[in-house]
């Protein structure tokens, strides 16, 4: 559930941090914001870009509630090694199409899969971007039943520290019943910053 190698960025605060990657999805991402809203927190939203067409009200609806967004490329590919114009391009494109929907730029990029590499930090960089990993992942992505999505919430209960930087994933369909006792889970231990 803790990534290894690259340097982790820890939350600031006597809380966690709480951020959602590869949304925007057109009934799952506005589930989290009414759950997210339900306990008076905010989020860091690191949208796909080619997503947000999918999703038209979600991008605007998400500054209005007072989460930021980030920077998740556009076509959510994993970079390689070498290829730098394929980085810049798949960051500047998504940066041109949440800035659009939002009416904000994103000042936060996350790689897809975790996957930084040396092409990324420079297109993130020249796009004025500050990237952000996470410390503890949810594993949301892997569950396939009610019984995974329980045993999900369970473990991160069990794992979170305050200071971690909480991964989930806005476009799964097991991530309202994750929330649902993730969230009061945290609010018991005092680690949800309203």
């Amino acid at each position: 559930m803790r990534p290894r190698g690259w340097r982790l960025w820890r939350h600031r605060g006597p809380g966690v941090a709480l951020t959602f990657d590869d949304g925007p999805h057109p009934a799952h991402t506005p589930a989290v914001l009414d759950r997210l809203a339900a306990f008076g927190v905010t989020a860091t939203f690191y949208l796909v870009g080619r997503r947000v067409a999918d999703a038209p009200a979600a991008p605007r609806r998400l500054i209005e509630a007072g989460h930021a967004v980030g920077n998740h490329t556009f076509t959510h590919t994993p970079a390689g090694w070498f290829d730098g114009r394929a980085a810049w391009r798949d960051i500047g494109d998504c940066q041109r199409v949440v800035a659009d929907a939002c009416g904000v730029a994103p000042r936060l990029f996350r790689p897809p899969l975790g996957r930084l590499r040396p092409p990324q930090l420079l297109a993130a960089a020249g796009h004025r971007l500050t990237p952000r990993l996470w410390t503890l992942d949810s594993d949301d992505w892997r569950c396939r039943t009610d019984a995974d999505a329980d045993r999900c919430a369970a473990r991160v209960l069990a794992a979170v520290r305050p200071g971690d930087v909480l991964l989930f994933h806005d476009d799964h369909r097991f991530i309202g019943r994750i929330l649902d006792a993730v969230l009061p889970g945290l609010a018991t231990k005092g680690l949800l910053q309203r």
